[in-house]
């Protein structure tokens, strides 16, 4: 008969060696520096022999992607891929091939330049990446290929931050959207595209990134309220903005976003696995404790409240009438982030969406039912509108699939983009 007293033991120290060792790991975290190592994970690499300089590497065609380098406000260098579209290529297929294959001493000076910017019907998508790797792990190369479908003339152009990739420096909040700004700023002072002609895409960490970037130029002032306090962005391109006026882009899409960083960690599992926070549920205290410590905080949520309040205001007279979509969508089977998150920053902007400007009647469709009431979180997959003035929207689509990598790479992806395009043309 097997003696039980030295499995439990086995079992109790077992345990409490797990505990401490949470426990330790917890209280490094802490520590600045090593919380954002783990937040951003840029020294994370799946595919560290890849070349991000040879893109055909990644199953694009030979000059399809042309690598190049630009430089924030405050200094750090910042990798970004132009993506051309497959159709576009197929034209330009000789004279592209023979360019001068990896990273461009001057962007403005190569092919997929000249196609992106004397074109009049060319559109671009401003790509924001999760955490972890550079542009080319994993599935974001199937992003680009999926994407640059959902519309003729479709360019992207996708950053590595600071700290990712080849990218200069070492990634904060604050940081990050600099790197964002920077890239928008690129599009729409060196390209020259307007930006009703700009979707800003961003998945995971990228959803924060790209909402940051969204107000700054929608709602400079609120943008500066809601900066970090280390922010570094340039305050001459705030003063630009500000003479410009709110600058509206036709389309947010966000895939897989999250409220806040200390909301997402109180349920976060790494992988899907391994809590973070979750653990301390039962000790309030101990959780807030550890949650008031997180020096980046990625107040999506606030922010896009800002936001669609500053889309509200543009549609009374004073700015522009432009449309604007700002789409949300995320995967029930995502083990990453809950689409809870999304539901709970839908069911926020619902609420501070302006009823007199960009935002009013909402309109409610879903699997289950046409007219369904106000926004109850866990439903499952299904559609929901806020419908707006100058066919502005806000929209939150729930997945039954997509996990939380693959998502972006589906067809709804794509469908949101094209339709944040397609307003702009009705």
């Amino acid at each position: 008969m097997i003696a039980l007293a030295p499995i439990f033991r086995k079992a109790y120290w077992t345990l409490a060696a797990a505990g401490a060792f949470y426990a330790l790991a917890l209280v490094a975290l802490t520590a600045p520096s090593l919380q954002r190592h783990a937040l951003y994970a840029h020294k994370v690499h799946s595919g560290f022999w890849h070349n991000v300089n040879e893109p055909e590497s990644f199953g694009f065609a030979k000059g399809q992607i042309t690598p190049f380098n630009i430089t924030a406000s405050d200094g750090e260098t910042l990798y970004v891929w132009h993506v051309l579209p497959l159709s576009l290529y197929a034209k330009n297929e000789q004279s592209l091939t023979m360019q001068s294959p990896g990273l461009a001493d001057d962007i403005t000076q190569t092919i997929g330049f000249d196609l992106l910017t004397t074109d009049p019907e060319s559109r671009l998508i401003i790509n924001f990446h999760g955490n972890a790797g550079h542009v080319g792990q994993g599935w974001r190369p199937d992003t680009y290929r999926s994407i640059i479908t959902a519309y003729p003339k479709t360019h992207i152009i996708t950053i590595d931050y600071r700290g990712f990739g080849l990218s200069s420096g070492t990634p904060t909040e604050a940081g990050l959207i600099t790197d964002g700004v920077a890239l928008i700023t690129w599009a729409l002072d060196v390209a020259h595209i307007p930006p009703e002609r700009i979707v800003i895409l961003g998945q995971s960490l990228g959803t924060a990134v790209a909402s940051a970037v969204a107000l700054h130029f929608a709602g400079p002032a609120a943008a500066k309220t809601l900066a970090p306090s280390q922010s570094t962005t340039a305050a001459t391109r705030r003063e630009q903005a500000s003479a410009k006026g709110s600058i509206i882009f036709a389309g947010v899409v966000l895939v897989a976003p999250f409220t806040t960083l200390p909301s997402l960690l109180n349920t976060y599992r790494i992988g899907g696995i391994f809590p973070v926070l979750s653990p301390l549920r039962a000790y309030p205290y101990l959780q807030r404790q550890f949650s008031d410590r997180i020096v980046d905080t990625w107040d999506t949520s606030a922010r896009l409240c800002a936001y669609v309040k500053a889309v509200g205001r543009s549609g009374t007279g004073s700015v522009s009438e432009q449309r604007s979509f700002l789409q949300i969508v995320h995967a029930v089977d995502d083990a990453d982030i809950s689409y809870h998150q999304s539901e709970m920053l839908y069911a926020a902007i619902s609420a501070a969406a302006p009823k007199q400007g960009g935002f009013g009647r909402i309109v409610v469709g879903s699997q289950a039912a046409v007219n369904s009431p106000p926004l109850i979180t866990g439903r499952g997959p299904r559609l929901e509108e806020l419908d707006g003035m100058h066919g502005s929207k806000v929209r939150l689509e729930i997945l039954k699939f997509g996990g939380h990598n693959r998502i972006v790479s589906y067809a709804p992806v794509a469908l949101a983009v094209r339709r944040a395009f397609a307003a702009q043309d009705a």
